[in-house]
């Protein structure tokens, strides 16, 4: 059985399509436990109104989406976690493809398959598709896009999971991408690149492009890949690319700057292209050049 696993919070309007998506599957052996994390709008109420045998709806006060989703694990049958945003959808045909890469992948450790970002409810006719499709032994220097665009399209096991301590609830942002770095850090990821689920980009209460504060971001927790880092070059050139970028904004916000400087020391520049050290340096000089450029 494939568990899917959907944190809600404010998606009245979108959450039963989500659900309906889940339900219009061609593969039938899942269970949907919605996690309501205090939802202060209508979004309980829509998902009542389609509640049947297959849908188990829990009810916890809010704790974030880290949270949720792990109250959705531990409550999870399944043998398999699939994780669906409270107002993403699925093509009918997903879980049957994931059923079948964890079929013919047994021991990847964590499963991706294809998403695209969309403006409506309208879930395309047309599945959109490439040849990539197998077991990926090394993301970092190529392949790692497939699990960070999207935690709608991405699963694993829930004993690997739990076993992994499941989601950091001290992220609020970034939490889903620091959960698949530490399963792929454990073993090999598998993808089917086909377009199977569908990023409403529409959808109400997303995040904004705000700057959020840096204790609840993953850069702050950089000590945990410590080990990591140390261990494989790969992922430490990846890592600290991603935390450069990451670090950046905070540089120019008075509140973050002092320790924002303080975390970028603990990255590795020499695996990186000069354009990255410059950037952090000089933060100020950088954005001319890249005015400059353009």
């Amino acid at each position: 059985m494939i568990s899917v696993v959907i944190p809600l919070y404010n998606k009245e309007k979108s959450i039963k399509s989500t659900i309906e998506s889940v339900l219009a599957q061609t593969y039938v052996n899942y269970e949907i436990i919605v996690v309501d994390d205090g939802s202060t709008d209508n979004s309980v109420n829509a998902v009542n109104e389609i509640l049947d045998s297959r849908i188990r709806l829990i009810k916890k006060v809010n704790g974030g989406v880290s949270s949720a989703r792990n109250e959705g694990i531990l409550a999870a049958k399944g043998e398999y976690v699939a994780f669906l945003d409270g107002d993403d959808l699925w093509h009918p045909e997903y879980l049957e493809t994931l059923d079948k890469l964890i079929s013919d992948f047994p021991n990847a450790t964590l499963y991706g398959i294809g998403y695209s970002k969309i403006n409506d409810n309208k879930i395309p006719k047309k599945v959109e598709t490439t040849s990539m499709r197998g077991e990926l032994e090394n993301p970092w220097d190529n392949y790692i896009d497939y699990w960070t665009g999207s935690s709608s399209s991405s699963s694993s096991s829930r004993e690997l999971l739990i076993k992994l301590g499941m989601f950091d609830t001290r992220m609020t942002h970034g939490e889903d991408i620091d959960m698949w770095w530490r399963l792929l850090l454990m073993g090999n990821g598998a993808y089917d690149n086909r377009i199977l689920a569908y990023y409403r980009q529409n959808a109400e209460n997303r995040a904004m492009n705000r700057l959020i504060p840096l204790e609840k971001h993953i850069p702050y927790y950089i000590d945990k890949y410590s080990k990591a880092r140390e261990e494989n070059i790969s992922f430490r050139r990846y890592f600290d690319r991603e935390m450069i970028y990451r670090l950046y904004p905070y540089l120019f916000d008075k509140r973050y700057k002092k320790q924002a400087k303080l975390l970028a020391k603990e990255l590795d520049y020499s695996l990186q292209k000069w354009t990255m050290k410059f950037r952090m340096i000089c933060p100020s000089l950088y954005r001319i050049y890249e005015r400059i450029k353009r």
